[in-house]
């Protein structure tokens, strides 16, 4: 046997021997034809090349204008009368009479109710014949005092009683304008405590009446607010029932509320008719400066990564995450600012792309509002 022969028997042998060689050269070789077949399979056209690169997210953006809008502090409080009062008997006695039913309007001096006189005339007409009485008196006293038939002390006494009389005439006269119970102000005679019959007592409550023209919405402003809030601003009142209430500020407090660091507001609402009533919630929006606002409707929103809520926009095919800024907001939207004139806002697929991506856009125009397109066809 050659000396070759006998070189590839040992080595065949001890394959034989140690079969984890024959596992490691068929691995080797396995990996000699891969790398030989990857060489031969790299494509030599670029466009081939651009195939396998990941392709763009599309979205959809709306191309939204801004416009001037007033930035608003919205409040949320009650109607209330503007004044309220509570009649009280001033003398003692029946109800005679009840001449205003409950609900109805008054005018200011208007008789309401009337209480029995009782003796009152007759009481007065004594008053009366006492106070001439006393007159003449002090006429006898004061011709004695210049004959010197008359001391000091006497005539001091004359007049004293004379002005005593006079108090006691003017006490019952009083009393029997006091029997009829009149309406302090213009309003509406909102309840009464008594029926006719009725015994009252001096202090004891007849009648409330209260004056709802102006009409007052009164509500409570922020100490981040209250500085931004002045007499005479201009208000916008939204009732439950979606009336529209125009008013003007007449008070802010000058001192915090114990607890809540708020601040007592009333908005004056001119209400000649009293067509509207006090005790209704009222959402209360109260003008500032201008801005330019982008209005959106709140399911463009989303958070970035941070947390933060705003909304996502398109520059160039890029995507921008621009922070919230709302301006107000109201029943059809919101109106954000810092988006600049014009903005494109991802509409729809907002929710998959992030700061920074680079989109394929579909872009829409924003569609007019009823308002605009009145305008234009006018």
């Amino acid at each position: 046997m050659s000396a070759e022969q006998s070189f590839f028997a040992r080595i065949r042998q001890r394959l034989i021997q140690q079969p984890v060689w024959v596992a490691l050269l068929v691995v080797i070789a396995l990996i000699l034809w891969l790398a030989s077949g990857s060489e031969h399979n790299i494509p030599s056209n670029p466009r081939t090349t651009s195939s396998t690169a990941v392709a763009l997210a599309k979205v959809q953006a709306t191309r939204m204008a801004a416009q001037p809008v007033s930035r608003e502090v919205t409040l949320y409080g009650r109607t209330e009368p503007d004044r309220t009062a509570t009649l009280r008997a001033e003398v003692q006695g029946q109800i005679q009479k009840i001449l205003v039913d409950e609900g109805v309007a008054v005018r200011q001096g208007q008789a309401l109710f009337e209480i029995d006189k009782n003796d009152l005339a007759k009481r007065i007409e004594s008053a009366q014949a006492l106070l001439a009485q006393r007159q003449i008196e002090l006429q006898g006293a004061r011709q004695l005092d210049k004959q010197g038939l008359q001391s000091q002390s006497a005539l001091a006494a004359a007049q004293a009683n004379l002005q005593m009389a006079q108090a006691q005439l003017t006490s019952l006269q009083l009393a029997l304008e006091n029997t009829t119970v009149t309406a302090p102000f213009d309003g509406v005679l909102e309840q009464r405590f008594v029926e006719v019959g009725d015994l009252v007592r001096e202090g004891d409550r007849i009648a409330s009446v209260v004056d709802l023209d102006p009409l007052v919405i009164r509500a409570e402003v922020t100490e981040n607010h209250v500085y931004q809030v002045t007499k005479g601003q201009q208000a916008i009142g939204r009732l439950v029932s979606g009336d529209m209430l125009q008013g003007t500020v007449r008070y802010v407090s000058k001192v915090s509320q114990p607890g809540t660091n708020t601040f007592a507001l009333e908005v004056a609402v001119a209400n000649t008719d009293t067509r509207y009533v006090a005790g209704i919630s009222t959402e209360l929006s109260i003008p500032l400066e201008q801005t330019m606002a982008v209005k959106i409707t709140p399911s463009v929103m989303s958070l970035d990564e941070q947390g933060n809520l705003g909304v996502k926009v398109v520059r160039n095919e890029q995507v921008h995450f621009v922070p919230i800024d709302i301006v107000k907001s109201d029943r059809e939207g919101v109106w954000l600012a810092g988006l600049g004139e014009q903005a494109d806002v991802i509409t729809l697929g907002h929710g998959y792309v992030r700061h920074g991506d680079r989109v394929e856009v579909s872009l829409v125009e924003a569609p007019q509002s009823s308002a605009a397109v009145l305008e234009k066809r006018q």
